[in-house]
């Protein structure tokens, strides 16, 4: 099972996501990021173009939440969002890629 956004944020976090589990291998790598290395999780969140002001309003308005499953979610959000964009903006193939196109 291919999973595209799984394989966007292989591609996009770098982070080694097993097929089986990899949202909660996900989750331990942002709790991991959010205590041990949080320039890393910026540049990460960052690279993604993941809203600061969101993410900022949702750990304000839920203190009491998972700050790692907030992350998570607009991580998600994000890549699920750039896939909708590219499936929506694909061009088709042209059929002869030898000759210019105006």
């Amino acid at each position: 099972m291919n999973d595209p956004i799984r394989q966007e944020l292989i591609t996009s976090v770098g982070l080694d996501l097993p097929e089986t589990n990899w949202k909660i291998r996900l989750l331990e790598e942002i709790r991991y990021l959010l205590e041990h290395d949080f320039h890393k999780l910026i540049s990460i969140l960052y690279r993604m173009d993941v809203s600061e002001g969101k993410l900022r309003g949702l750990l304000q308005n839920q203190p009491e939440a998972d700050a790692a499953e907030l992350i998570a979610g607009l991580m998600l959000e994000r890549v699920a969002q750039r896939q909708q964009t590219k499936t929506t903006f694909k061009q088709p193939k042209a059929e002869d890629d030898n000759e210019e196109k105006w």
